[in-house]
């Protein structure tokens, strides 16, 4: 550089030496001095420092300042590469611009098509609703009422072992080929849910496009409330059970769907149905993953065990694992008293599964 310093960056070479390309068309997307140019803007740490470091680089190693003509020339090649570079920046800025109107657009486009589907969904799943929706005659409802009493009664009876029809409607029962629920919940025209041992997850289909701010959820002990403020509520009652309501917690997703979880009170009993009235799913069905059991306390997991055990024992016509231990303290009474005569008992150990009498 100290041959720079003596000779002027606008005098032309002497004649007869070859002719090399214009620097401005050499050095035209040039990323060469990228890496060193970079520690410099990192280090100088703004635009006027780098400026500054670099007008300072030329006054002290360079001729830029003192083998000028005038001022007037080195002002205009400053400006020479200054308007260069702008023209480059303004063209990638209008390109840049351009790219995001398109993507905008797009977007646009895509929220508009996805929102004009989820209220065409809303809209269909409304008027499902309302074509389930039945005038009822008193006539006809006192039959429904006394058709419920019965199947409660005829429950109560089987459950209490007194005839062996009770056994048999239960094994008819298990052997039925209907698939456990999906995700060990159900459906209504309001609101789809699944569950665990000890929890649930609830899903409220609301108007799309609300926001969190409109939304009504009132999680209690025993109750629930869900919709939309100033609107007619789309839940609201008693749930089939106790929840722990300071842990339960809800979310609105994609601004047309209330998730709500809820932590059981008891954790050890499967729920059939979320609000009382509801459709009701068949707990027997559940079958637990097998995957799941691990996360579970040592009691917890031999409980579950026990309950799927029971389960497949049912479904097969066999005795329970309360009815295998029933039988086998009968046998050893039997053992211990060979001089009573069992041949003509009928034992019935209850529970709906298999058994038998000696």
């Amino acid at each position: 550089l100290k041959g720079a310093a003596r000779r002027p960056p606008h005098r032309a070479p002497p004649p007869g030496s070859p002719r090399r390309p214009p620097r401005s068309a050499a050095m035209e997307g040039d990323e060469r001095f990228d890496g060193v140019l970079l520690n410099i803007a990192q280090q100088a740490g703004s635009i006027d420092a780098i400026l500054d470091s670099f007008f300072g680089f030329l006054q002290r190693k360079t001729d830029f300042f003192t083998g000028a003509q005038d001022e007037q020339a080195a002002q205009e090649m400053v400006l020479k590469y200054y308007k260069k570079h702008w023209k480059a920046g303004q063209k990638r800025r209008q390109q840049e611009q351009e790219k995001n109107r398109i993507a905008d657009e797009e977007r646009k486009q895509r929220a508009e098509e996805k929102k004009r589907k989820d209220e065409e969904e809303f809209r269909k799943r409304q008027e499902e609703a309302r074509s389930k929706i039945e005038e009822v005659s008193e006539e006809e409802a006192a039959r429904i009422k006394a058709a419920k009493e019965k199947k409660a009664t005829d429950e109560t009876e089987a459950a209490q072992g007194d005839t062996g029809d009770g056994d048999e409607a239960k094994e008819e029962e298990a052997d039925s080929k209907e698939p456990p629920p999906l995700g060990n919940g159900g459906s209504t025209d309001k609101y789809t849910w699944t569950q665990t041992l000890s929890a649930l997850e609830v899903y409220v289909h609301v108007r799309p496009g609300v926001k969190a701010k409109q939304i009504v959820c009132d999680i209690g002990g025993e109750t629930l409330k869900v919709g939309i403020k100033g609107e007619p509520l789309i839940l609201e009652g008693k749930m089939h059970a106790k929840v722990k309501s300071d842990d339960c917690m809800w979310t609105l997703v994609d601004n047309k769907i209330v998730q709500i979880t809820l932590e059981k009170f008891d954790g050890m009993k499967w729920w059939n149905c979320v609000m009382q009235g509801d459709v009701e799913i068949d707990t027997k069905k559940i079958v637990p993953e097998n995957s799941k059991l691990s996360d579970l306390d040592g009691e917890t997991r031999m409980t579950v065990e026990k309950m799927m055990y029971d389960q497949r024992q049912k479904a097969m016509g066999k005795p329970t694992s309360d009815q295998e231990k029933q039988h086998d303290l009968l046998e050893k009474f039997k053992a211990a008293h060979p001089e009573m005569d069992f041949s003509k008992a009928k034992i019935n150990y209850g529970g709906g599964g298999g058994g038998g009498g000696g």
